[in-house]
């Protein structure tokens, strides 16, 4: 098992030397899950990536990817640290068949030429496992708080449309008030 992962394989021939990578980066190696999330310094993302071949001679890639992400939740919007942990079983190809799906667990990965980049596989792999709306499970999310000042200028709203509400008939008075406010 070798600790260092290079910027590019030829997973070609990792498969014919079975090559295997295990290790741990740091979480600013990966650009697009930084968009993603909230900067945390100490996050890592550790992986295991396994070239071979299957027994019916394809090249696969079997391994994992695991880390911590801080996101923010979708329901509450404060922290939220979500754990994700997605399994890679992918059966390599050269070119993209013109019908059916893959065989077994394994997912087609088309590969074009002779290079294969392993941080964007791992960083494909672990954007792929995020929900699309990331939030905390229900009822562990915590009202925010209300800011002073939007407190107060909802009491004035409120009154100013009472006000106009009290003196006016016409029924859109409380948009007038509204538009006015």
């Amino acid at each position: 098992m070798l600790p260092l992962l290079p910027d590019h394989i030829d997973p070609w021939r990792a498969a014919k030397s079975g090559l295997s990578f295990a290790g741990e980066l740091p979480l600013a190696r990966f650009p697009r899950l930084l968009d993603v999330g909230i900067l945390d310094a100490a996050a890592r993302v550790a992986y295991r990536l396994d070239f071979r071949r299957d027994a019916q001679r394809r090249v696969v890639i079997e391994g994992w990817a695991r880390m911590r992400l801080r996101l923010l939740c979708q329901r509450c919007l404060s922290d939220l640290q979500l754990e994700l942990d997605t399994p890679l079983a992918l059966h390599l190809v050269r070119a993209e068949p013109s019908a059916g799906a893959s065989e077994g667990h394994y997912e087609r990965l088309v590969v074009a030429g002779d290079s294969l980049d392993p941080f964007d596989l791992i960083e494909d792999e672990l954007l792929l496992a995020i929900p699309l709306f990331p939030r905390h499970p229900i009822g562990e999310c915590q009202a925010p708080e209300p800011v002073s000042s939007a407190v107060d200028s909802t009491h004035k709203l409120d009154r100013l449309c009472a006000e106009g509400l009290e003196r006016a008939p016409n029924p859109f008075a409380v948009l007038k008030c509204l538009k006015q406010g």
